[in-house]
């Protein structure tokens, strides 16, 4: 299976520290976000497709070709018109019927993305939030099936924040598009709709550190100071 990890981010709440490197570079205890990502990505992966976009040269220079074994192939998005165009971009390269999206800026733990390639379907990690106002919210039904995805809803139906990992199948590029009040491409009520025809299955996540800003950094820093097995929150 192919991972698209997207990498386009600028991080303009980080900054200073972005204004020489893109957002997933940025670095927590030593490392670049992003090669925390890379480095707990599941078994099952055999590509990697690199979707870059502010500084991305930055990101090609570090890691090259490939990474540990794994072969890049690195894709631009000249232009930042939404997660959905992002995945568009990978498109020509994907050789399988389920890829699997990574957002290449936030932390996970590498259990939850080995089950979420268990079994050929589509899946979708979700981790429980207290300010469900920041983050797409998912609406789930029987047997943790998707029934829907609200972004940044003003009165949240849950709590289960879509953390920005699936797996999905190609039929995500038959949906039509859906562009957001910004005038993006977006990805997540893509994923909604067709999971009215292609069963999703969500996942509870037991660690996610989203980085949005300086103060993310230090408590990301804390988190990877922990082992797997103790790092949850």
């Amino acid at each position: 299976m192919q991972a698209v990890l997207l990498a386009a981010g600028e991080g303009t709440r980080l900054r200073p520290l972005t204004e020489d490197r893109p957002k997933p570079m940025v670095s927590i205890a030593g490392k670049p976000i992003l090669e925390y990502t890379l480095s707990i990505l599941p078994k099952a992966i055999d590509e990697i497709i690199m979707i870059t976009g502010y500084k991305g040269e930055k990101i090609r220079e570090y890691f090259g070709d490939s990474f540990r074994g794994l072969p890049i192939i690195y894709v631009e998005q000249a232009e930042r018109k939404g997660t959905a165009d992002a995945i568009e971009k990978a498109l020509p390269y994907l050789n399988g019927e389920y890829f699997m999206v990574v957002s290449g800026d936030d932390l996970y733990h590498p259990d939850d993305l080995e089950q979420c390639v268990i079994g050929t379907q589509q899946t979708l990690l979700v981790k429980e939030t207290d300010e469900p106002q920041r983050f797409g919210i998912c609406l789930v039904g029987k047997d943790d099936l998707l029934e829907g995805l609200v972004e940044k809803p003003k009165d949240p139906p849950s709590n289960l924040a879509n953390v920005g990992v699936y797996v999905l199948h190609q039929d995500i590029f038959k949906i039509p598009k859906i562009i957001d009040e910004k005038g993006e491409h977006v990805l997540a009520p893509k994923i909604g709709e067709l999971a009215k025809i292609r069963p999703t299955k969500v996942i509870r996540a037991q660690f996610w550190h989203p980085v949005g800003y300086p103060e993310d950094i230090e408590t990301g820093a804390k988190y990877l100071e922990m082992s797997h097995e103790d790092r949850k929150n």
